[in-house]
């Protein structure tokens, strides 16, 4: 008779289940897919109920890239991102990503396990105060001390993490508590409501942008989908307002949408931040006007102004309208409903929304013609956009350095020529901190949400992990990450992860051996006195397949195309490293 030596197969099944284990069963309850984690004793119990569970534990080789993944994940999917992590140093080390989720609006629940509760209070292994830790950066600290509450606390985080203004929750989970049985049962999850826009409201706005001269709409944040992407563009265009995305939040429509017309902040074109700055109608849609926008609010503050979401979190300067309603219920109000058609209550208890055709856009309002102000800076930001290939100098303004890349470097304008021709339409665009982050927010246009990720907050080490976070949600699609090789080697760990679970994911590491855009600041504000921004990197190529997948160096322009190519037609994980001048470290204007 074969021995049950398995410990969850030899329990028995009408026992309560244990804190920890319905913990489990409430995040299923609640739509969560996967789980991203570095396993800690002090969390084990969660780790057994994982282990039948219909929850993917996505296994990390470090907590920072652990959740960095959950946020990706929280981000593209409007599901919060799950991070578990351990006490102490498992916990400093997820900070990163509570910050970001924090700044960037992104739902996230971190998972935090803890000492046993007798403990508390005498210097024990591994102890720290979590609300203190996380308290100013989180929307809410929970502790689960009592296990008959295991699905209530876990209900209130998920419901917290998405409710009004989106961000992170912490959770932190005493270790014997985790193990003790729970009266408690899985909850549903809690009606997640939103305020659809007055009547009133949109004919405000509507005389509004009647009034305007020059009316200019920014997006931004997370609450998009394919419906309100169509629908955001043809109301846009209809309205006669020209479009700018926010910092590193602008997928929300396709930027073959002849209205849209740049991206504001750190690397932004001459004609999107003119065509802010001589805007009269500012329309937030899901964002706030924010100190990166208005360049340290010197552009744009005094226009008259209207903020569509939750709450004007973080906003800066005038405000004459505030709508208080999601994007998505925003973009339904817009058109005329087609009660036909069926609706569903999804897993975290919102609603999903049946796809809707371009025939169902039936506006309530005559269009207008786009007039000559967007046309023409249309055509200006679709000549900033196209790549300069040729050996001409860097024009005035720009970082450090000109000329075309000589021998043994790549031109990363060139090179991006390429990647623009062969990176499919749908492909997922995903990038940490750095100068070399503009060669994909310039050159490469996205054309439906979400096809774009990058840390809000200017976090460097997003860009790996995210993009392994994009392949395990959407696999279908091509995954693309731009890196630098300081900001790589921050989270470059995560390669492992890639491989062990067959991410199909393709990364360029711009190596320069150098922190870019700390040098260009220094060239600016120290001319000639550049300290502690010069590196030494390790061969990329040769780490990437050392990890597992394809590593392939470039040295040379005129090999870019072929090697990249390879990249995109592994199975797996692949790097390209290209060599480049430290002394260019963005594109030419």
């Amino acid at each position: 008779m074969r021995q049950k030596n398995d410990k969850h197969e030899a329990m028995d099944n009408s026992a309560p289940l244990s804190a920890g284990h319905l913990l489990v069963k409430e995040l299923e309850a609640h739509g969560v897919q996967r789980s991203y984690l570095v396993p800690g004793e002090s969390y084990l119990d969660v780790l057994d109920g994982l282990h039948d569970s219909t929850i993917t534990p996505i296994v990390c080789r470090q907590e920072g890239g652990a959740g960095y993944m959950a946020v990706a994940e929280g981000r593209m999917t409007g599901i919060p991102g799950i991070a578990m992590v351990t006490r102490g140093p498992g916990a400093s080390n997820v900070m990163v990503s509570v910050h970001t989720a924090y700044q960037d609006a992104t739902p996230l629940v971190v998972f935090v396990g803890l000492i046993p509760t007798a403990q508390r209070g005498r210097e024990s292994f591994q102890e720290f105060d979590l609300g203190g830790w996380f308290s100013t950066t989180t929307k809410k600290v929970l502790t689960l001390d009592d296990p008959d509450k295991a699905a209530e606390v876990i209900a209130d985080a998920m419901h917290t993490a998405v409710t009004g203004r989106p961000g992170p929750v912490v959770v932190g989970l005493p270790e014997e508590v985790l193990i003790q049985p729970s009266g408690g049962r899985v909850l549903p999850p809690r009606t997640h409501g939103s305020a659809a826009p007055y009547a009133g409201d949109v004919t405000e706005l509507r005389a509004r942008i009647l009034q305007a001269d020059r009316p200019v709409l920014i997006i931004g944040g997370e609450d998009w989908s394919p419906a309100t992407s169509r629908r955001i563009a043809q109301w846009s265009h209809d309205r006669g307002l020209g479009v700018i995305g926010t910092f590193r939040a602008y997928d929300g429509i396709d930027h073959d949408s002849p209205n849209f017309l740049g991206i504001l902040g750190f690397g932004a074109s001459a004609v999107a931040k003119r065509t802010f700055a001589e805007a009269d109608l500012h329309i937030f849609l899901g964002c706030v006007r924010t100190d990166v926008a208005t360049d340290s609010f010197t552009i744009g503050t005094d226009a008259k102004t209207v903020v569509i979401g939750p709450d004007a979190h973080g906003h800066f300067g005038s405000l004459d309208q505030h709508i208080i309603t999601p994007v998505n219920r925003f973009a339904q109000a817009l058109f005329t409903a087609d009660g036909s058609r069926a609706y569903s209550v999804s897993s975290d208890g919102s609603i999903d929304e049946p796809a809707a055709g371009d025939e169902h856009l039936t506006s309530n309002d005559e269009p207008v013609s786009l007039p000559e102000w967007i046309l023409d800076a249309r055509a200006e930001f679709e000549d900033w956009r196209s790549p300069i290939t040729t050996s001409a100098d860097y024009g005035s303004g720009a970082v450090s350095g000109s000329g075309g890349a000589g021998d043994g470097f790549v031109d990363m304008d060139e090179a991006f020529v390429h990647v623009k021709e062969l990176l499919p339409d749908n492909a997922i665009i995903t990038y940490g901190a750095g100068n070399f982050s503009g060669w994909a927010t310039r050159f490469l246009p996205t054309h439906g949400f979400p096809s774009a990720l990058g840390p809000r907050n200017g976090s460097m080490g997003f860009g790996l992990p995210a993009a392994v976070a994009a392949g395990l949600v959407h696999p279908e699609r091509a995954v693309f990450c731009i890196a630098g090789d300081g900001d790589f080697l921050m989270n470059g760990q995560e390669l492992a992860t890639a491989a062990q679970y067959g991410v199909n994911l393709t990364v360029v590491v711009n190596d320069n051996s150098v922190y870019g855009t700390i040098l260009g600041h220094q060239d600016r504000e120290y001319p000639g006195r550049a300290t502690a921004t010069a590196l030494r990197s390790p061969d990329f190529a040769a780490l990437a397949t050392a990890f597992g997948g394809l590593g392939l160096t470039v040295e040379r322009t005129e090999d870019f195309r072929d090697a990249f190519a390879k990249a995109l037609a592994h199975e797996g994980p692949a790097l390209v490293r290209c060599l480049t001048d430290p002394t260019i470290r963005g594109a030419r204007v």
